[in-house]
């Protein structure tokens, strides 16, 4: 009976657990179904590791890399020496004396006053950049307010000659690489280029790659200097570290042909002459040089700095300047023009021309040199010719002045006139 029992609650067990079984029945195909989607799911798992394990090691590889181009790309681009010369870097300085009163001023509107149409461009930075390393200025980059340094005052604003010479062989000295360099050659004349080169690399650690571009500006540097200098004789060694001296010697103030090689900040000398092709290689080489020699300061009308239009600019230049030179080659009307406004403010004029055609027949009889550039050596004759006629200029200005307007000369007393 026991026994019967048993198997009847066995059977119905059996048979409660088929009815559940056919009522969760649907849920067991889902099951079923996800059984037969997982199979496939490790291929998925292994192919998915296959694909993504080469992505992981080329960064890797790349990261590696990159740092190393980095660095080697960045150290080429420091420079610890001017790349432009003690006289273009005087621009700067200048600029702002003559534009702002010697204030400071704003980089983007020294740039204009440069001859630069916006401050980014990257020749006005490097000049001014240049300008801050040789100590004229402060204030770099296109966004500074730049100003004058005492050595920049000393050097556009002088109260003597004497005071312009030792600061701007400071100026030349606040390079370190140039003060090392003059101190090891110690005013002995620099050998030929291979073996200065050698010695840059050597002894100053001047990159290989920049040893052209020190020795341009070095030695540009020394020729500039030494037309400061009082001592220096006729034909100065271009090579030769030449240097003027603090303290004017008993020789040179006793000497008028010497004293008359100090360049005076205030005797200015105005080039009126054409611009462009070969006038401005003309005036760079021959003209500019010949005006130093004759100890006045060169000055042309795309040099000028000033407010106001052209006109009174020129006329303002006009004015200030004790000597004037005008070359009449070509008959440029606005060299003309120029010409009548300095006889009109009886200033002495020399006159240069490649022909004597070119020259007014009413001024043949003043200060004329006739150039040609077919004969020989006539760039060195021509430059030894105006050095001469200026400083006779200067000694008799009387000559270099038409008569109608020399009397008002001897009125005024030889006064130059005022604005």
């Amino acid at each position: 009976m026991q026994r019967s029992k048993q198997l009847e609650f066995f059977n119905m067990s059996n048979d409660e657990t088929r009815e559940e079984s056919e009522a969760e029945s649907p849920p067991s195909i889902t099951p079923q179904k996800k059984e037969g989607a997982k199979k496939p799911s490790p291929k998925k798992k292994s192919s998915g590791k296959k694909i993504e394990a080469p992505p992981e090691v080329k960064p890797k590889e790349k990261a590696a890399k990159s740092p190393k181009k980095k660095g080697k790309a960045t150290a080429p681009f420091y420079w610890t020496f001017p790349k432009n010369s003690l006289e273009d870097a005087l621009l700067v300085a200048r600029a702002i004396e003559d534009k702002h009163a010697g204030n400071p001023m704003r980089a983007a509107d020294l740039a204009k006053a440069v001859g630069y149409n916006l401050p980014s461009d990257w020749r006005y930075l490097d000049l001014l950049k240049s300008a801050n390393q040789y100590g004229l200025v402060s204030g770099t980059g296109q966004h500074a307010t730049v100003s004058l340094t005492e050595i920049g005052q000393d050097v556009v604003a002088p109260s003597s000659p004497q005071q312009r010479q030792q600061a701007l062989l400071k100026a030349f000295r606040n390079v370190d690489e140039f003060r090392r360099v003059e101190d090891f050659y110690n005013g002995k004349k620099i050998p030929e280029d291979e073996f200065f080169e050698n010695t840059l690399v050597r002894e100053f650690s001047i990159p290989r790659e920049r040893i052209k571009p020190f020795i341009n500006v070095f030695t540009s540097n020394l020729r500039f200097l030494n037309l400061f200098n009082p001592r220096r004789s006729e034909q100065v060694e271009p090579t030769s570290v030449t240097y003027p001296p603090t303290t004017p010697q008993p020789s040179d103030t006793e000497s008028n042909a010497e004293s008359t090689r100090v360049r005076e900040f205030l005797d200015t000398c105005f080039m009126m002459m054409p611009f462009g092709t070969w006038f401005d290689k003309y005036y760079k080489e021959i003209f500019a040089p010949a005006i130093k020699d004759a100890g006045f300061e060169p000055i042309r009308g795309d040099e000028i700095f000033t407010t106001g239009t052209v006109v009174e600019q020129i006329w303002e230049q006009v004015q200030k300047s004790t000597v004037l030179l005008a070359d009449l080659s070509d008959r440029n009307a606005n060299v003309y023009y120029e010409l009548g406004l300095a006889h009109a403010a009886s200033k002495p004029v020399v006159l240069t021309a490649s022909k004597i055609e070119d020259v007014p027949f009413d001024l043949r009889h003043l200060r004329v040199i006739v150039y040609d550039v077919r004969e020989p050596e006539w760039s060195v004759m021509l430059r030894k010719s105006v050095t001469e006629y200026l400083k006779n200029a200067k000694a008799d200005p009387a000559r270099s002045i038409p008569q109608p307007f020399r009397n008002s000369t001897q009125l005024l007393g030889k006064q130059p006139l005022t604005p």
